[in-house]
């Protein structure tokens, strides 16, 4: 390049340690690690730095401030939709932490504690003898008047006004450790935190409000306050003078027994916590109160800010309502029994307690699924089947009255929020509010909203639709159910493989994996009974989220069905690999069509009619626990020892399938066997070998934290199985799969060019990029005019999988211009879907329809839809914090870029890990040479692992470098661009 910027003329969010707050000119901050995570809790915590035994109680006074900021929500909404690019979370962060920090500091200036952040309030403490609180009271007053004077009513670059409003409260607390000993987390509990939050919800913007205790605990001829009709609260309206409290004599009497730095004359140390000098005791016990992904930031010295950003995550609020009669002991032991139920549950399946709050007689943890560094799939189903375990287990917990769940998944802010040297990570946006709204308004049951219904992509028997009701803040919530599982009732038969085929819309692109299917079917049923010929009987797709999997195996099973071969069709789900048998159950209902009956006793009947022979008959007790029976235990049976009731049990459910297949072919069709249970598998390989049974299979790829059990993979690796892995489609079917989503006959070129760099042949990807149009009204839908059909001299037509491109009319932002229309249905145009797929209301009865892009719309700018950021965001998650911050900095230099660039805008401590963590990221295909040429693409890794050494195809000095060292990149200015996959 000719040109390499300054690295400080590079935008980024500024680190919280370098901001500067009001009018102070420099903010002391200390350079230790210690100083870092004492940032990330109240000095509640830091002071006390002695392990005890959890759970701990520690009993005090003081004075509770609660600010609650109205406009946060929106605000997060207006960055997202406003922002160009994905800088949204950027902006967000900049803002919402400048105005968070100027009434934070506010309140350290005035000796306050920062208890904890809660979404979009905090809660302050000023700790204090009893006799002092009246003037800690005054204190506490005046901050609050100088907040509202100098903070409320502040207006953002987006529009959105942000408003404070103030209650304050007094008298005896207690403070609440709980965890175990690998993370804690504390609450305040007590009748002041009750009445805090009752006086702030007493308030309005630009109001302070002190509840009944602290009205009677201050200096009331200093204040002058409004009475509340019907309230024991006041308003406060001002003080008349100052109080006489020496806040530096207050700081002086905190952590006598820690040291702490000096600051120079020139800098003011406004939280002395900031000054803490290095105590390995402390810092560890410090360190159990930060979440993982902050305690990686710090360690590798990278700023916070690079954990801000809008996210899809997965919210779960947990609420405990204690019985009348329980003691603060027996709530602390419910407390901490919850805690450690959350954890065991969560942590096998990346969730994570963020905060514990104590208010209305209750406590509350705060959870979430999908945070960074804790991104995978299955999210929504991971977060209700362990919100349904840990409400069974607060069910049995003795002084627990009602245990309540809310649900709820969707985009939210996830980073870090606060002042630089008082701030916590935390979890902002409507879905946040939606889940603690659900978990307030249907009680007792775990509940749960439609997004998280749809990606849970469990059996509807799992769900009860709720009735709705009003929810405060909440406008359109959408469906509501509640989450039952599978164990509320018994279920016989899995539903039908959920893609369901759509007559006149043919399977795109997967010509290859049909016909081999076909072949291998067709040799099958003309060679099964001669054994020593060779063929297939188990075919099986590989392929990740998205690549068309259930559509292919809906395709095979339409076709299968019309040649009239018999097909047992079932999808699995993930929680089925935790029930012994779960497949080999399903299988069996299906193949003796019990999966419909109703009661034990008309599946008796059934089995019955089915199982005839007198030696079969009389082990029928065998199917007792696998299809919900009572047949009498024949004594045979009753003399077997568990082994060999075992072997029995496998040889005869392999019996009574041979009677019943007999010398038909069956076909087997499994949709998600990654979900097989062992048991199962290791049927399914005995049965294999002897039964006509064939066996069409998709999976996603297992992985080396999930690998498959020893069965699976002798089944997977057999003679007679064909193990395809589906790649992405062709580019030239993007065109009509997005005809075919869209439920129109025609799109934009600029439209498919999009697609086609966008999805990767994903049909997915495809189907989610232009839902998020669609919805977004970046696209529109336009009928079809008359004398538009009539300018149409040529179609493109299909005979089933062929299809044929013609002249035809072509329609981009609402002008008509010459190009491609698809048409379906030999010389007369396709008939249009109705696009149920992207929106319910619309039924269009045969109509014609196009797409076309908004007047104003550049396609260029939008943002990858948050269903596929997920997808990459369980990706990068995989990465170690070094990789992470370099991929995100390389991304924002652009598609491609030379390593010089980037190491000039990354911060310093992934600077100094630069060279093995591109060596990383090319071997996992993360980034490439940006210079190789497509037809002498090379692998850019060595396989050599004496030398770690990079491929690559940049020209230096007129010559050809393809191996170079790693600690030579910098200098070189070696060419890399990430990779599409």
């Amino acid at each position: 390049m000719d040109h390499i910027p300054n690295r400080h003329a590079v935008s980024f969010v500024r680190p919280l340690t370098r901001l500067r707050v009001g009018r102070q000119k420099s903010i002391f901050a200390g350079t230790y690690k210690i100083c870092k995570l004492a940032a990330n809790v109240p000095d509640l915590v830091v002071y006390e730095g002695v392990d005890r035994p959890i759970p701990d109680v520690e009993h005090f006074h003081g004075v509770l401030l609660f600010a609650d900021i109205s406009g946060f929500t929106s605000l997060t909404e207006r960055y997202t939709k406003n922002s160009k690019k994905g800088s949204g979370a950027d902006h967000l962060t900049r803002t919402l932490n400048g105005y968070v920090s100027e009434i934070v500091d506010h309140i350290l200036r005035a000796g306050g504690d920062i208890v904890n952040y809660a979404g979009d309030a905090m809660l302050a403490l000023w700790k204090e003898r009893r006799k002092a609180l009246s003037e800690i009271l005054t204190l506490a007053v005046k901050c609050s008047l100088t907040i509202q004077d100098k903070c409320d009513n502040k207006e953002t670059e987006v529009g959105v006004k942000l408003r404070v409003k103030i209650g304050i409260s007094a008298g005896k607390l207690s403070k609440v450790v709980m965890g175990d000993d690998e993370s804690r987390y504390y609450a305040l509990i007590g009748r002041a935190v009750d009445e805090v939050r009752k006086a702030e919800g007493l308030a309005s913007a630009n109001t302070v409000i002190l509840s009944p205790n602290a009205w009677e605990l201050c200096d009331r001829d200093n204040l002058v306050v409004e009475k509340i009709e019907n309230e024991r609260a006041v308003k406060v309206r001002y003080i008349k003078r100052d109080p006489h409290y020496i806040v530096e004599d207050y700081l002086k009497t905190m952590g006598p027994h820690l040291e702490f730095q000096e600051v120079g004359v020139n800098k003011k140390a406004i939280r002395k916590t900031s000054r803490l000098l290095p105590n390995p005791h402390l810092e560890a016990i410090l360190r159990k109160y930060l979440l993982r992904t902050v305690l990686l930031k710090i360690d590798d010295a990278v700023p916070l800010d690079y954990l801000s950003e809008m996210r899809p995550a997965t919210v779960v609020f947990v609420n405990l309502q204690f019985v009348d009669n329980a003691t603060m002991f027996h709530q602390c032991q419910c407390i901490q029994a919850t805690c450690l139920g959350i954890n065991n549950e969560f942590r096998n399946y990346q969730g994570r307690i963020n905060k514990v709050f104590m208010f209305d007689k209750g406590c509350t943890f705060l959870c979430a699924f999908g945070l960074p560094g804790d991104k995978g799939e299955d999210e929504c189903a991971n977060a209700l089947q362990c919100s349904h375990n840990v409400h069974e287990f607060c069910k049995k917990l003795r002084y627990i009255g009602v245990a309540s769940i809310g649900v709820a998944s969707g985009p939210l802010f996830c980073g870090v929020v606060g002042h630089p040297l008082r701030h916590e990570y935390t979890v902002i946006g409507r879905k946040v509010n939606l889940a603690a709204r659900l978990m307030m308004t249907y009680p007792g049951m775990v509940s749960c909203d439609d997004e998280t219904h749809y990606h849970a992509k469990m059996p509807a028997s799992y769900f009860i639709e709720l009735p709705k009701r009003t929810m405060k803040g909440v406008a359109n919530p959408g469906t509501i159910y509640q989450y039952l599982s599978k164990k509320h009732q018994k279920i016989l038969g899995k539903p039908r493989i959920s893609v369901e085929k759509e007559d006149d819309y043919p399977l795109l692109g997967r010509e290859k994996e049909m016909k081999i299917f076909q072949k291998a079917l067709k040799k099958f049923i003309a060679t099964k009974s001669h054994h020593s010929v060779n063929y297939s009987q188990v075919i099986m797709y590989e392929g990740t989220v998205g690549y068309g999997k259930s559509k292919l195996l809906t395709e095979i099973i339409r076709t299968s069905q019309n040649e009239e071969q018999r097909v047992l069709p079932f999808e699995l789900g993930k929680m089925d690999i935790t029930e012994p048998y779960y497949t080999i159950q399903t299988m069996m209902a299906l193949l003796l069509q019990v999966n419909h009956c109703k009661s034990y006793a008309e599946r008796e009947r059934v089995l019955l009619s089915k199982i005839t022979k007198p030696e079969l008959v009389d082990d029928l007790c065998l199917l007792n626990d696998l299809l919900f029976v009572k047949f009498a235990i024949s004594e045979r049976v009753s003399l077997m020892d568990s082994r060999t009731k075992h072997r029995a049990f496998r040889s005869y459910v392999i019996a009574i399938s041979k009677q019943n297949i007999a010398s038909d072919t069956v076909l087997l069709v499994i949709d998600q066997v990654q979900y097989i249970d062992t048991p199962s598998w290791e049927l399914i390989l005995q049965m294999r070998a002897s039964l006509p049974l064939f066996m069409v299979m998709a999976l996603r790829p297992f992985t080396a934290e999930k690998p498959p059990c020893q069965a699976a993979v002798m089944v997977m690796r057999s003679q007679r199985t064909i193990y395809i892995k589906l790649s992405g489609l062709d580019p030239s079917i993007i065109r009509p799969l997005a005809c075919q989503i869209l439920g129109v006959i025609s799109i934009p070129r600029e439209l498919e060019m999009l697609l086609t760099e966008r999805s990767y042949g994903v049909p997915y990807y495809c189907e989610e990029i232009l839902r998020s149009l669609y919805f977004s009204d970046l696209i529109l839908l336009e009928q079809l005019d008359e004398e538009d059909e009539d300018e149409s001299d040529a179609v493109l037509s299909f005979n089933r999988n062929k299809i044929h491109v013609h002249h035809d009319v072509h329609f981009q932002r609402g002008t008509r211009k010459k190009s491609k229309l698809l048409n379906f249905g030999g010389g007369e145009l396709q008939k249009c879907r109705n696009v149920v797929t992207m929106d319910r209301n619309y039924t269009y009865d045969n109509k014609q329809f196009i797409c076309t892009i908004g007047e104003t719309v550049n396609l260029q700018e939008i943002t990858i839809p948050l269903t596929l950021k997920g997808i990459a965001l369980a990706q990068l998650d995989r990465m170690n914090t070094t990789e992470q911050v370099i991929v995100k900095c390389a991304s924002i230099i652009g598609h491609t870029f030379t390593t010089k660039m980037l190491r000039y805008i990354l911060p310093e401590g992934a600077e100094q890990k630069l060279n093995q963590s591109l060596l990383s990221l090319v071997k996992s295909h993360t980034f490439e040479c940006g210079s190789k040429a497509d037809e002498d693409y090379r692998s850019l890794i060595d396989n050599s692992q004496d030398t770690p050494l990079l491929q690559c195809f940049c020209n230096y000095k007129g010559e050809s470098e393809e191996h170079m060292h790693v600690d030579d990149v910098d200098e070189t200015g070696k060419l890399l661009e990430i990779c599409s996959s």
